[in-house]
């Protein structure tokens, strides 16, 4: 039988790693699952409970290697996804990154800027001075 291969994205970021006994913010790509967008709500929260950032980072984050060399001929670091994620605020980027990064369909109207301007920004406008 086949494997069917997950639907992934990847994209650059810096994470904060242990690197000996310090922790270092480490330039990587990380490897995403795709994730519909109908289901983020859904996924968020559960049970009417929100998630942690490190059980949603568990379950979106696929891979994370460090950068190649400079000269384009060495592979970057293999850095278990686990060991990254022991640090809430890599687990807090990892989410907003996917979150942010997430491949939307183009079905999916956009929000109008307009819309979403509180009254006190609307005074402000550059036609009203």
């Amino acid at each position: 039988m086949l494997k069917v291969e997950e639907e992934k994205f990847s994209r650059p970021m810096d994470l904060p790693i242990l690197i000996g006994e310090q922790c270092k913010y480490v330039p990587v790509i990380a490897a995403f699952r795709y994730m519909a967008s109908d289901n983020i709500d859904n996924w968020l929260v559960s049970d009417g409970k929100p998630r942690s950032d490190r059980d949603l980072a568990v379950e979106v984050l696929l891979e994370v290697r460090g950068l190649p060399g400079v000269d384009g001929a060495a592979q970057g670091r293999h850095y278990s996804v686990l060991e990254v994620l022991e640090f809430g605020r890599a687990a807090a980027l990892v989410v907003s990154t996917f979150l942010a990064e997430l491949p939307r369909s183009e079905t999916l109207p956009r929000a109008e800027p307009e819309r979403f301007r509180s009254r006190s920004s609307q005074r402000y406008r550059p036609g009203l001075r």
